[in-house]
C-alpha cells in the first residue's frame, strides 16, 4: 500500500496472507481504527496459492479518520474452517499533510 488519505477513494488495499486459500468460502480485509471500532471490507482473491487478497476502496467513509489502522485478512473455508492473517499497522494522513 502506498500511502493512504483520509476520504479517499483511489486507492486498493492488498494483503498477502502466506496461506494457501485453497477451498476458501469468503475472505475479508478487517480494519481497526484509530477509535477502536473494526471494519469490514469483502476482498477478492487474487492468488489463490500465495493468499495474495484485495480491496478497492468504494467510498468515501471507508477511510474516515486519520491515524493508526490495523489490518488482517480474515478467512472462511468451505468446511468452516477460519484462518487470519498476521495484523499490518498503517497511517491514514489527513489531506494536504
Amino acid at each position: 500500500m502506498e500511502r493512504i488519505y483520509k476520504n479517499r477513494t483511489k486507492l486498493r488495499l492488498q494483503l498477502l496472507t502466506e496461506c494457501d486459500l485453497s477451498g476458501y468460502q469468503t475472505v475479508s480485509i478487517m480494519a481497526r481504527k484509530p477509535d477502536g471500532s473494526v471494519v469490514a471490507f469483502p476482498a477478492v482473491v487474487r492468488d489463490v496459492e500465495s493468499g495474495l487478497v484485495f480491496y478497492d476502496v468504494q467510498s468515501e467513509d471507508d477511510f474516515d479518520q486519520s491515524g493508526f489502522w490495523w489490518f488482517w485478512a480474515e478467512v472462511v473455508f468451505d468446511d468452516d474452517r477460519t484462518a487470519c492473517s498476521e495484523a499490518v499497522e498503517k497511517f491514514v494522513y489527513e489531506p494536504g499533510r
